[in-house]
C-alpha cells in the first residue's frame, strides 16, 4: 500500500521542522527539535532505516545544544538527551501504530472491494469459526445477515442440505482442530427454499507462531458443472450399458496398439479378467490365427487404416468360435490418432451357414454342370448371365463370346446359334415374355458346336421377389431333333397305316353293308316271289299282290338308304338329321339283328322307357351305333364259358340335363381299361381291328352326346350313350 503523503502536507510539514530547529536554537532547549520528526517522516518515512538514522541525527544536534547551552558534558545534559532520544522514539511508535491503522483500514476495504466482486460467495470468521463478515451476494443468497449466522449457534450449516451437514460439519471442524485449508462440496438452501451445489475453499490466517487467527474463505456455484457431471456420469453409464449389453465383444487400445480396455461381455466371454488379457491379450485366441492377426493388426496401426481380420477365438466353454474384428482409428483435432476402438462378432452360425451354402451352391453347380439338360439363366431385362457346361459344350461358346456389336448378349446369342429362319421368332418370343412376364415355351432350331441345326425345345421362367417382380429368367434347352424326326416318321407310318386299317376295315365293312343291304333285299327276293304266286293263282289276288308289292318297294327303299348313308360317310357329306325316337331306332335294330342273336343262343332283356320325347339324329347312324354296341356284347359273352347268355338294353330320361339315354348291359367277361376301348386300333378280340368303338363315340359325339364304358355292379360291363332331347325346328 502506498504510504506517502500528499504534496501539499509535505510542505506544512518541513515548515514546521524549520521552525522547532529555530526556536530549539535560540532557546537552548531540544524539545522544538521534536517537531522535525514530522517533516524527516514525511521524507525519508517509507524506509524505516533511514528514518532511524534521521533520528539519531537530532539526537546529536540535541546533544550538542545541550552541550552549549551548559558549557560541559553533565549529568543533566545526559539526561535531557536521554529524555529527548525517548519522545523522539515514543513519537515514531506513536506514527507506525497511526500507518498501520490507516494501512489495516485500507487493506480491508480492498479486501472487500475484491470480495464482493468475486463470483461467490465471500466470508471470513474468528478463530473459533464465528462469522465476522459475508459478502453481500450471500445476504442476497441466503437472505440473511452476518450476526443472523452466528446467533444460530451453527455458523451457516442450518442453509446445508440435511444430507450434507454432516460431512460438512466434520470437515469444518478438522479445518478449525488442525488449521488445515478448508474444501468441500456442498448443496447450500437459497432464499426460496431451492438447494444448489457450492464449492466451498476456506483458508486460516496463521499469527507469528503459526496458529489461526481467522477464516477467510470464498463459496463458489457449481450447480451447472453438477449437472453437466450428473448428465455425463447417466451418459457413461447408458454408455457402459450399451456396451456391456449390446450383441458384441467391445475392447480398445491406445495409439500404439496396445490394449486398454475390454468391456464387460468381452470378459464374460472368453473367461479372462482385465488384468489377465492386459498381462496376454492374446490368451484366448486359437494359436493358428495368432500370426496373422498380428501382422494385419500392425499395418492398420502402423498405416492408421481400419482393421478387420475373421479368426477363431476361444469361449469360456472351451469352444473355438469363428468371429470377425473390426476396429477404427480416434483421431484428436491434429488428426493424430489417440486410440483404437473395436469390437468382435461371433459369426460362427453365420460363417457354418457359409460354408453349407458354399457346399450347397457347388453341389448345384456340379448337378447342373451334370445333368443332361442345357441350363441357361437371363437378368430381369433379357440378357444371359449364366450358361451351363452342358450348353457351352453343345454350342461351343463360352458367355463371353456371345457379345454382340450393339452390346447386347441376347443379340449375340440369338445370331451366333439359332438357324437364321427361326431368329426372328425367336426373338419375338423372348420379348413378349420379357414383356409380359410369360413363360417362354417354343421349339426351333439351334446349331450345334459341328455346325449341324438341330431341333431344340426351350422353355423359361421368370422368378419374382415377394412383390411379384422379376428378378431372374431360368430357362432349359432339350435338343428334341431325334424324337421330332421319330415323331415325323410315325406320323408318315400312322398315315400310312391309317390308309391300310382303311383299306383292311373296307373288307370288315364290306361285309357288314352286305350284311345290311342283304336283308332288305331278301325280302324284296321274298315279296316278290310271293306277289308272282298271288298273281298265277286263280283266280289272281290282286289285292294281296299290291300289298305285297308295297313291302318290295318299302323294302327297296330301305337298301336304297342303307347304301346312301355308305357313301355319304365316306364322302364326308352333312349329316341328315331328323326328328328320331330312340325307343323306334331300338326296335329296328332289333328286329334286324334277331335270326344273328337267335342263332347264338341269347336272350334279350328289353326295357325301353315309355313316351320318350324324340331326339335329333341321322337315324342310319344311330342304327350303326346300336348295332355296334349290341355286336361288342354278344362278343363277349361268346368270350366267356359259362357266362349268363343274357344280354339287356335299357332307355331312359336324365332330366337334369335334359338327355335321352341308352344303356347295353352284357354279362361277359367285363372291361379293365374303359377308356382304352375307345381309343382307335385298341381292341381286346383276336379278330378285331379296334375301329368300332371308336367310330361310335365319333358319331354320338357329333351328335352333342356322350358315350362311355363301366364295369358293371355284379359281373360283365356297362356300355351307355346319351343323347340331348330335341329342341325343335327339324323337319
Amino acid at each position: 500500500m502506498d504510504r506517502s503523503i500528499p504534496f501539499g502536507r509535505h510542505n506544512v510539514a518541513i515548515v514546521l521542522g524549520c521552525i522547532g530547529i529555530a526556536l530549539s536554537w535560540l532557546s537552548g532547549d531540544t524539545s522544538g527539535l521534536i517537531a522535525v520528526t514530522a517533516p524527516l517522516y514525511a521524507l525519508v518515512g517509507r524506509q524505516s532505516g533511514w528514518f532511524a538514522i534521521g533520528l539519531c541525527i537530532l539526537a546529536l544536534v540535541a546533544l550538542l545544544l545541550l552541550i552549549d547551552a551548559a558549557g560541559a558534558l553533565g549529568y543533566s545534559a545526559l539526561l535531557g538527551v536521554s529524555s529527548f532520544v525517548a519522545a523522539l522514539f515514543a513519537v515514531r511508535s506513536i506514527i507506525q501504530r497511526c500507518e498501520n491503522e490507516a494501512s489495516d483500514r485500507q487493506v480491508d476495504r480492498e479486501a472487500r472491494l475484491i470480495v464482493e466482486s468475486m463470483p461467490g460467495l465471500g466470508w471470513s470468521t474468528d478463530a473459533n469459526g464465528n462469522f465476522i463478515y459475508v459478502s453481500p451476494s450471500v445476504i442476497d443468497y441466503v437472505g440473511k445477515q452476518t450476526e443472523e449466522f452466528n446467533r444460530t449457534g451453527r455458523t451457516g450449516l442450518e442453509a446445508v442440505h440435511p444430507n450434507d451437514a454432516e460431512r460438512v460439519t466434520r470437515a469444518w471442524l478438522h479445518s478449525l482442530r488442525t488449521g488445515e485449508p478448508f474444501e468441500t462440496e456442498h448443496r447450500i438452501r437459497r432464499f426460496d427454499g431451492t438447494y444448489r451445489w457450492f464449492h466451498a475453499l476456506g483458508r486460516p490466517v496463521l499469527d507469528g507462531s503459526g496458529r489461526p487467527t481467522g477464516w477467510y474463505g470464498t463459496t463458489i456455484d457449481i450447480e451447472k458443472r453438477k449437472q453437466a457431471e450428473e448428465t455425463a456420469a447417466k451418459s457413461k453409464q447408458q454408455l457402459q450399458e450399451i456396451i456391456d449389453t449390446m450383441p458384441a465383444l467391445a475392447w480398445t487400445t491406445n495409439a500404439a496398439g496396445e490394449a486398454s480396455y475390454f468391456s464387460k461381455r468381452t470378459l464374460d466371454y472368453v473367461g479372462f479378467s482385465s488384468e489377465e488379457l492386459f498381462k496376454e491379450p492374446f490368451a484366448a485366441m486359437h494359436p493358428e490365427d495368432i500370426p496373422a492377426f498380428k501382422e494385419v493388426w500392425a499395418q492398420s496401426v502402423a498405416s492408421g487404416k481400419s482393421f478387420s481380420f475373421t479368426y477363431r477365438l476361444r469361449r469360456f466353454d472351451g469352444e473355438y468360435r469363428r468371429h470377425v474384428g473390426r476396429a477404427e482409428p480416434l483421431r484428436n483435432e491434429a488428426g493424430s490418432i489417440v486410440e483404437w476402438i473395436g469390437a468382435n462378432i461371433d459369426i460362427n452360425e453365420w460363417h457354418e451357414a457359409e460354408e453349407a451354402l458354399r457346399t450347397r451352391e457347388l453341389q448345384l453347380s456340379l448337378l447342373v454342370d451334370t445333368i443332361p439338360t442345357m441350363v441357361w439363366c437371363m437378368t430381369s431385362e433379357g440378357e444371359p448371365s449364366y450358361l451351363n457346361r452342358k450348353l457351352m459344350d453343345y454350342v461351343g461358346l463360352t458367355l463371353n463370346d456371345l457379345e454382340a456389336p450393339d452390346g447386347t448378349r441376347l443379340t449375340g446369342a440369338i445370331e451366333s446359334v439359332v438357324f437364321p429362319e427361326d431368329r426372328a421368332i425367336v426373338r419375338a418370343n423372348l420379348e413378349q415374355s420379357f414383356r409380359t412376364g410369360n413363360p417362354f415355351s417354343m421349339k426351333y432350331r439351334q446349331v450345334r458346336a459341328d455346325g449341324v441345326y438341330r431341333w431344340v425345345d426351350g422353355r423359361a421362367e421368370p422368378l419374382r421377389d415377394t412383390d411379384g417382380r422379376i428378378i431372374q429368367w431360368y430357362g432349359v434347352t432339350i435338343d428334341v431333333d431325334d424324337e421330332t424326326r421319330m415323331h415325323e416318321t410315325l406320323r408318315l407310318a400312322q398315315e400310312r397305316l391309317a390308309r391300310a386299317t382303311q383299306a383292311a376295315s373296307l373288307s370288315e365293312l364290306s361285309a357288314s353293308i352286305a350284311h345290311e343291304v342283304n336283308q332288305p333285299l331278301a325280302a324284296v327276293v321274298t315279296n316278290s316271289e310271293a306277289a308272282l304266286r298271288w298273281l298265277s293263282s286263280e283266280p289272281a289276288n290282286v289285292e294281296r299282290t299290291k300289298a305285297t308289292l308295297d313291302w318290295i318297294i318299302r323294302d327297296a327303299t330301305e337298301a336304297a338308304e342303307v347304301v346312301s348313308r355308305i357313301r355319304a360317310l365316306f364322302r364326308q357329306s352333312p349329316q341328315t338329321q331328323t326328328m328320331v325316337r330312340i325307343n323306334e331306332v331300338i326296335g329296328e335294330v332289333l328286329r334286324l339283328m334277331q335270326a344273328e342273336i337267335s342263332g347264338k343262343g341269347i336272350r334279350m332283356d328289353v326295357e325301353l322307357f315309355p313316351d320318350l320325347p324324340p331326339i335329333a339324329a341321322d337315324r342310319v347312324q344311330i342304327q350303326q351305333v346300336l348295332v355296334n354296341l349290341i355286336r361288342n356284347g354278344i362278343d363277349a359273352i361268346e368270350a366267356t364259358n359259362g357266362a349268363r347268355k343274357l344280354l339287356q338294353v335299357r332307355t331312359q330320361m336324365d332330366e337334369e340335363n335334359n338327355m335321352v339315354c341308352v344303356e347295353v348291359r352284357d354279362h361277359g367277361c367285363g372291361i379293365k381299361e374303359p377308356e382304352r376301348i375307345f381309343e382307335a386300333f385298341y381292341t381286346t378280340k383276336e379278330t378285331g381291328m379296334g375301329m368300332g368303338l371308336a367310330i361310335c363315340r365319333s358319331i354320338i359325339e357329333a351328335h352333342n352326346g356322350r358315350l362311355w364304358a363301366e364295369p358293371a355292379e355284379s359281373i360283365g360291363s356297362v356300355l351307355k350313350f346319351c343323347l340331348p332331347m330335341s329342341s325343335g325346328g327339324l323337319e
